[in-house]
């Protein structure tokens, strides 16, 4: 600003300095000539002089004015760079600012990134929890598995000595028909002793009918476990055979008829007549609850299939049962008690 003072105030010189510098050289140059007419060279250095002096002033105003210019556009190109940096500066604040957004942004994402890892994480080991609890799930039917083979290795055991039982039965049994047969011979030699024979025959009759009917159901038994080993899918043999086993007095055959009524039930769930049977037995062993149970099922399936005198039955016996049970164990009590006697009794 101020440079453009100082070249207006000087506008008005070199203006002057313009306009007088010919007239000047033309005034040297009339007297010059003027000069030589009248042969006075001293007086024509003096229009020289001038002229060359004020020729050299104007040279020096027109160099001042030259710089003048020169700084006024320094100046303007200055102050264009200094805009131009200032619009630089604002651009690259104007980018950091939008870094430092991006990396905001981008510290939230990592946040969130974190957040859904630990999720992840806890997702992860909830799996592992629950892959640890089948794997012991599968354990404990594993072990299920194998007990239940070790029973059936024991029934396999009692269907031997059944047959082992049967074949001595068979050789008391012909036994006693021998006896029988002598004592018949004999009978016309001990006349005198006819009562005390004919009571020991009727004594040793009855043993052999009742010798003939556990023959006749360990046969039974045998024929039943014989099919069950051609054909084990079928619930009514069983069944069958827990009715068999139940007409026996030994605990053991007791609980392997409960055992086959089960077995029943696994492959025939709408089985009335097992879990009517079993609910019974389970009554007898003290288990009210379980009996209950049973016998309530045995009736609604009775019901469902229009037996309806059966249904009364059952209906009747679990309602009487379960009038007895406020003195009796609770039904996990019980449970525990009916799996400890049953698996490992």
């Amino acid at each position: 600003m101020q440079t453009s003072k100082n070249m207006q105030g000087e506008a008005t010189p070199s203006n002057w300095l313009d306009t007088f510098e010919p007239i000047a050289v033309v005034a040297a140059m009339g007297t010059s000539v003027a000069t030589l007419f009248i042969k006075e060279v001293a007086l024509a250095a003096i229009p020289l002089s001038l002229t060359a002096a004020l020729n050299l002033a104007n040279r020096r105003r027109q160099i001042d004015a030259i710089q003048d210019q020169q700084r006024l556009e320094i100046a303007h190109l200055v102050q264009s760079y200094q805009e131009n940096v200032s619009a630089d500066l604002a651009i690259i604040k104007q980018a950091s600012e939008e870094a430092k957004s991006q990396l905001n942004e981008l510290d939230q994402q990592d946040v969130q990134s974190s957040q859904a890892i630990a999720a992840l994480n806890t997702q992860a080991a909830s799996l592992q929890a629950q892959t640890e609890q089948l794997q012991t799930e599968i354990a404990a039917l594993q072990q299920s598995q194998a007990q239940g083979q070790a029973t059936i290795t024991g029934l396999g055991e009692q269907s031997q000595g059944a047959q082992t039982r049967f074949d001595e039965l068979s050789t008391e049994v012909a036994g006693l028909q021998d006896a029988i047969a002598q004592l018949q011979s004999s009978a016309l030699e001990l006349e005198g002793r006819v009562e005390v024979q004919q009571s020991s025959s009727q004594h040793l009759a009855a043993q052999t009918e009742g010798v003939g009917e556990l023959v006749d159901t360990l046969r039974e038994i045998d024929t039943l476990t014989q099919a069950i080993s051609t054909n084990p899918r079928i619930a009514s043999n069983f069944y069958k055979r827990g009715l068999t086993r139940k007409r026996l007095e030994r605990l053991e055959d007791q609980w392997a008829a409960i055992d086959d009524f089960s077995q029943a039930l696994t492959l025939d769930p709408t089985h009335a007549d097992a879990y009517f049977e079993r609910g019974l037995l389970k009554s007898e062993f003290g288990y009210k609850q379980h009996a209950v149970d049973d016998l309530r099922m045995a009736a609604k399936l009775y019901f469902e299939q229009g037996t309806l005198s059966q249904y009364e039955e059952a209906r009747s016996l679990s309602q009487k049962i379960h009038d007895l049970i406020s003195g009796s164990p609770s039904p996990e009590a019980e449970t525990e008690q009916y799996l400890l006697e049953n698996l490992f009794g």
